[in-house]
């Protein structure tokens, strides 16, 4: 019977998850484009500056380099889930708010097929949006309200295979999905006027591919090693839908009264996903664990129905490191936890008022490994800030929290009794 509560436990956890991993944000700046898009997910990636491209380990689920599916270890099967939570605090020149944001951040899988192939499958976030933001007209007595929330998840399937001893090469099959939803509403103070409302619903789903290759050598008589890593996307056309719903009301006490619909359409097309390079290198010695990364996206190649939004190409630089004192300690836990602090620099596919957006942060973080029933917990905490309140622009400083869980199975091995 367990088993089975096991299994029903696993369904229920992938069907539960496209609501939860669908995330929303809590920024202004998700208003733009497809609204935040989400780096990485795991507290193992986000503590060493958001990426670890080239981390190539046996026990870590790397999905943003399908080349490292290979290394899972022989009758392994490994499941990741997390939560994620951001605390951000938004300024203007003159004012300022606090939002909080708990979410779901991810569930994926891995599992080696053979000695020399492995696979992964899983469900992350991509993007999310949410915004809740007043303004007011002086000239016509009205305020003017916008918001936004939603967000779009990817589903992933992916495979490696060593080619050779040190060269290994993946592939993802990734599919989008989800909506997003901006509304806009002007309210009169002059109660024999008739507001209005409007209401932008976004909704994609499609198929883009991601490829990578991955070379690990060993240096020094097998004392340390390096792996470099490079992944790339496809520029490819995600089928989107646009429904526009404009209308006139007016409120009987809470209730709003429609008067006229001014537009009501939907409208059908493309949107290009523009394509990305990324560029991992690692180092281990010991104790040690190095690792940079570099990666671009052509967001000037964006277009959803035609339109561009004005994004302009993004780049983002990461570096960190992880430090184990003893893994194989057996009386001093906090010798067997993985110490590890990162610093990422970001600039946004976002340019207002002739300013291109940064985002700069530093990470922290605290890998638990529990060797009685083969998990790790694995927690992060970045500190960021994005914007700046300069050219009318708001400037968001925030706090990160993740919690993830990891656990290894061993499958495919019969169970023997004395």
């Amino acid at each position: 019977m367990s088993k089975i509560n096991k299994i029903f436990t696993l369904l229920f956890f992938i069907f539960i998850s496209e609501s939860l991993i669908a995330q929303q944000s809590s920024s202004p700046y998700s208003r733009f484009g497809l609204g935040d898009l989400k780096s990485q997910f795991s507290p193992v990636f986000n503590s060493l500056g958001g990426g670890g491209f080239a981390i190539n380990d046996s026990k870590v689920i790397n999905s943003f380099s399908p080349a490292t599916y290979s290394s899972f270890e022989s009758n392994s099967f490994l499941f990741s889930t997390g939560l994620n939570n951001e605390l951000v605090n938004i300024e203007s020149i003159d004012e300022s708010q606090t939002l909080n944001n708990l979410s779901l951040s991810h569930i994926t899988f891995g599992f080696p097929l053979t000695n020399k192939i492995g696979s992964s499958f899983g469900i992350i976030p991509y993007s999310s949006i949410g915004y809740s933001m007043q303004s007011r007209d002086e000239s016509y007595n009205a305020d003017m309200l916008y918001n936004g929330d939603g967000g779009i998840s990817k589903v992933y399937v992916g495979g490696s295979l060593e080619l050779l001893k040190n060269l290994s090469v993946g592939a993802n099959a990734s599919y989008l999905f989800g909506g997003l939803n901006r509304r806009k509403r002007l309210e009169f103070d002059d109660e024999t006027i008739f507001n209005s409302r409007s209401n932008s619903q976004i909704n994609v789903k499609g198929l883009f591919y991601e490829v990578g290759a991955i070379y690990s050598m060993q240096l020094e008589g097998d004392k340390s090693s390096v792996s470099i890593v490079f992944n790339a996307s496809n520029n490819s056309e995600i089928k989107a839908k646009r429904s526009n719903l404009v209308e006139t009301f007016e409120y009987s006490g809470e209730y709003e009264i429609v008067k006229d619909t001014f537009v009501n359409s939907v409208v059908k097309g493309d949107m290009i996903l523009p394509r990305y390079t990324n560029f991992g290198l690692s180092y281990t010695r010991d104790k040690w664990l190095l690792v940079f990364d570099y990666s671009t996206q052509n967001w000037s190649e964006y277009e959803l129905l035609g339109e561009s939004d004005s994004l302009v190409n993004s780049k983002r630089i990461s570096g960190g490191f992880q430090f184990t004192p003893d893994i194989s300690s057996v009386n001093q836990f906090y010798k067997r936890c993985h110490y590890r602090v990162g610093i990422a620099l970001n600039t946004t596919p976002l340019q207002i008022n002739n300013t291109q957006l940064e985002d700069k942060s530093i990470s922290f973080g605290l890998g638990i490994p529990i060797k009685k029933n083969r998990s790790t917990y694995d927690i992060s905490i970045i500190f960021g800030q994005r914007g700046t309140t300069s050219n009318n622009l708001l400037k968001e400083n925030y706090v990160k929290i993740g919690l993830n869980m990891s656990f290894e199975g061993i499958w495919f091995v019969k169970q023997k009794y004395n």
